[in-house]
């Protein structure tokens, strides 16, 4: 009879460990190095009870950890998770050589870091590069941004402001909705000076080849509140 109990109380105790364990947030990657710009491919695990708003970002590793105000003040770039409790995310890396974490938060509003993932950055610049020194922006506000561009590009290649939910990749796309733009006149790196939009969104500067059916090359995001 003793024998038997024991064995029950293995069994309960088991199957909570793995309900709880299967039950934590957690962000997986497949390896932890990566050169500006590639492709990173993050698997999560949320939980039902997040939020809407829930969110996964690129933050500084010298940022401190816990607050998600803190970590939504300095994110490079973020996805929502949408009541998503599984899956995968594509983020691009920055273009800043360094040590960087995947944070996933259970809300955009003043929530808390739930679970995060280390990587780093290092190599060469990406042919092609936008950096902006801040993220967050008020209505008609100046933005300068930093670009690298090949010499490849004609001379009519672009950079130009995008709202953010304006689907990626086509240049004839991005030419119909396109806010302000500046030509990169065959440069291959330099300053430009853009104002924020009026309307309090979230937008993206995105860099095209050429004026002409051509394509996107690569972006970054920014919010104007």
């Amino acid at each position: 009879m003793n024998s038997k109990l024991s064995f029950l109380i293995l069994v309960a105790v088991s199957i909570i460990s793995v309900s709880a364990c299967s039950s934590s947030p957690k962000l997986t990657l497949a390896k932890k190095s990566f050169t500006p710009g590639e492709e990173i491919v993050l698997t999560y695990v949320a939980l039902k009870e997040f939020a809407k708003n829930a969110w996964i970002g690129i933050i500084p590793s010298n940022i401190a950890h816990g607050d998600e105000a803190v970590n939504d003040q300095h994110d490079i770039t973020y996805q929502y998770l949408n009541n998503a409790t599984s899956g995968k995310m594509t983020f691009r890396a920055p273009v800043g050589i360094g040590n960087y974490d995947l944070r996933m938060h259970n809300t955009d509003n003043s929530g808390k870091e739930v679970a995060s993932i280390t990587f780093t950055v290092e190599g060469e610049l990406p042919p092609s590069s936008i950096v902006l020194d801040k993220k967050f922006f008020k209505p008609g506000e100046a933005i300068q941004i930093k670009f690298t561009a090949p010499p490849t590009f004609a001379p009519n290649a672009w950079i130009g402001i995008i709202p953010n939910g304006v689907p990626h990749g086509n240049e004839g796309t991005n030419d119909q909705h396109d806010l302000a733009y500046q030509y990169i006149q065959k440069k291959t790196s330099g300053v430009m000076t853009f104002k924020a939009p009026q309307k309090p969104g979230e937008y993206d500067f995105r860099m095209h080849d050429t004026d002409n059916n051509g394509m996107e090359t690569t972006s970054t995001t920014f919010k104007v509140e």
